[in-house]
């Protein structure tokens, strides 16, 4: 019917012209054409049903089996078919703009950054084919199980152009780059690469003629290489292949002092502490206390929050060498978070934290366990990390509450069995918690240290743990990592010797997050209650809210003191449960890590919990 329609309309108008004219008015358009790619090109390049191509200027849907309806096209005596959709159309050119960051595909290309074409009239539409305007370029990336997970890669170039705004000649097929060109491109996605992979980048044709610098970045650490292009061709349509070796792989991460938690005893009216600045290389993040440079050093300190008073702290000030601040203290017990600053003026709107310390006014004590089943032996604090007392019925009891993973602590309960947020101060008065969406940007450890009174809710809710790189559900980072708090392979229990603390573990120097075999009794072979020293020698105490531990003829008291939610960040289960994490991922490839619940009718030792959940921390010293 349509082109039945098309013919009568073409009639009238043979009517109206002379007949030396008619022949070059009637077209016989096709009702529908199948969107065929040039079996010459190497790219891997499949546009998808229900995305849009653009004719003549128009955009149309692509229907199943790449068929594309001619039915509200226009009759025309040629068709200018093009993809992306968004194309800029001036005649027969089609101006693009190459994007400077590509999505990973395994296996392909990005082909929303490769432009198709094909300049056809009526009769040419039923063998139409799609012509690529770009080239490939397939980097061969070697076999990396230490930093098996890519986020992205990084390519730079000297003198060649790979991004920006080009115009396409659909006659000839020449590409010319037009304005905001660029000579930097980022690929990112979910790169695995602890078997080898490789990587494809649409570029435009050129005849290249200078190195391509190249960073792959890991949650690890990075690797950088470098590869001689110069003389080599990207064309229209093909794959230039090129095998990157000699990666240089790093991880380092800087911090500062040598521990995170610092204990000071109860009627001290200042403390100093060490913010020396250091990095360690290690993919645990052990203390290697390698110096840094200068240029690295705090300008500035200010107490972040407390959790007594507004005259708490009274003032806190930097030495001349920039190694150490001193804070001056009102001698009362209780907990406080000071951060170390880039800049002289900590108030400043562009003054960004470098590191932060947890100061812990307390008495301590500690108590040995002896060798458990797994033949190991820790010594263990006779308190909450942040607790004030380890006294039944106490609420100072109960301390601080960490996100797994975290160096940083934020308040629990201010009363036993009730959700009641403890207050917090600074100098001037109160301080409300910060609470947080997790994302990929805020779900990095890098932005947990530079907001370290930030509660980071879950950044995702789904897990991918069947090969690297990994993430996980209820998780606060965005990408996982098992080594945190320095025991990634902690679930298989590994001898102590093989734990070493990390430089992101909350616990005072000398101490450690407990690992995940802490309260296993001395002769059973298998976790659980059943080999939990709480088994035959605790008793639970439903007064105060507790279990009290009676252990080589010592008293350890472990209060519950609930949790902050991994969706909300609020309180919650003061009343039923003690949630205490362990330093280790619950198993190899899983979402949740390890912690030990104490409730009203167990002490389990071996819970699974979600990463963006805060729990309390018991600290120990291995022996």
């Amino acid at each position: 019917m349509k082109t039945l329609i098309k013919y009568l309309v073409a009639a009238l108008v043979v009517i109206m012209v002379s007949c030396d004219d008619t022949e070059q008015l009637i077209y016989e358009q096709p009702n529908s054409f199948t969107l065929t790619l040039n079996q010459e090109d190497e790219l891997k390049v499949e546009i998808q049903t229900g995305e849009k191509i653009g004719i003549n200027g128009t955009e149309y849907s692509v229907l199943s089996n790449a068929c594309v309806s001619m039915y509200d096209v226009p009759v025309a005596n040629q068709y200018l078919i093009y993809y992306p959709a968004n194309a800029q159309l001036s005649g027969n050119n089609l101006d693009y703009s190459l994007p400077t960051v590509q999505t990973y595909t395994q296996g392909a290309i990005d082909q929303s950054a490769c432009p198709l074409y094909c300049l056809t009239d009526n009769d040419g539409l039923n063998n139409m084919k799609m012509n690529a305007a770009c080239g490939g370029l397939k980097l061969i990336v070697p076999a990396n199980e230490d930093f098996a997970s890519l986020t992205s890669v990084t390519f730079e170039s000297k003198n060649d152009m790979l991004a920006g705004d080009v115009r396409v000649d659909a006659t000839t097929g020449q590409v010319t780059f037009l304005e905001n060109t660029s000579k930097t491109l980022m690929l990112k996605g979910d790169i695995n690469i602890s078997e080898g992979q490789e990587l494809y980048l649409a570029l435009p044709p050129m005849a290249l003629s200078s190195t391509l610098d190249i960073t792959l970045v890991s949650p690890k650490g990075m690797g950088t290489c470098s590869v001689d292009l110069n003389g080599k061709s990207i064309e229209r349509g093909k794959v230039l292949s090129v095998a990157l070796e000699s990666i240089e792989w790093v991880s380092v991460t800087n911090y500062y002092g040598k521990a995170n938690s610092i204990i000071v005893a109860p009627g001290t009216t200042s403390v100093t502490v060490d913010c020396t600045p250091y990095y360690t290389t290690s993919l645990k993040y052990t203390y290697e206390n390698h110096a840094s440079d200068d240029s690295r050093l705090a300008r500035s300190a200010k107490l972040l929050w407390n959790d007594v008073s507004t005259d708490f702290i009274s003032n806190v000030s930097l030495s001349s060498d920039c190694k150490s601040f001193t804070a001056t203290l009102n001698g009362q017990p209780g907990n406080a978070v000071v951060a170390i600053y880039d800049m002289e003026d900590a108030d400043a709107e562009d003054a960004t934290i470098l590191w932060s310390y947890h100061i812990w006014v307390t008495d301590v004590a500690d108590q040995p366990f002896g060798v458990n089943s797994k033949g190991n032996s820790y010594t263990v604090m006779d308190r909450n990390l942040g607790a004030v007392s380890a006294t039944p019925g106490d609420a100072g009891a109960i301390g601080l509450l960490y996100q797994w993973g975290r160096k940083d602590p934020f308040v629990t309960t201010s009363e036993i069995g009730k959700n009641t947020e403890a207050e917090m101060y600074d100098q001037s008065g109160v301080v409300s918690l910060k609470i947080e969406s997790g994302s990929e940007e805020r779900g990095t450890v890098a932005y947990s240290v530079r907001n370290p009174a930030t509660y980071i809710k879950y950044s995702r809710s789904k897990s991918n743990v069947s090969a690297p790189p990994y993430y996980y559900s209820y998780d606060w980072l965005y990408w996982g990592d098992n080594a945190l708090w320095g025991n990634p392979e902690g679930y298989d229990y590994p001898s102590v010797a093989s734990i070493q603390k990390s430089v992101y573990d909350p616990c005072p120097e000398g101490y450690m997050v407990a690992p995940r075999d802490t309260w296993l009794n001395s002769s059973s072979s298998t976790s659980g209650i059943e080999a939990s020293v709480f088994l035959s020698t605790s008793n639970w105490d439903a007064e105060n809210l507790g279990y009290s531990l009676n252990y080589n003829g010592q008293e350890l008291w472990y209060p519950l003191g609930g949790l902050r939610n991994r969706k909300t960040g609020k309180l919650q289960d003061a009343e039923k449960s003690g949630y205490y994490w362990q330093s280790t991922a619950f198993a190899s490839n899983g979402a949740d890590a390890s912690y030990m619940n104490v409730g009203k009718d167990k002490v389990d030792t071996a819970g699974k919990n979600s990463r963006a959940n805060a729990f309390s921390v018991r600290c120990v010293k291995v022996d």
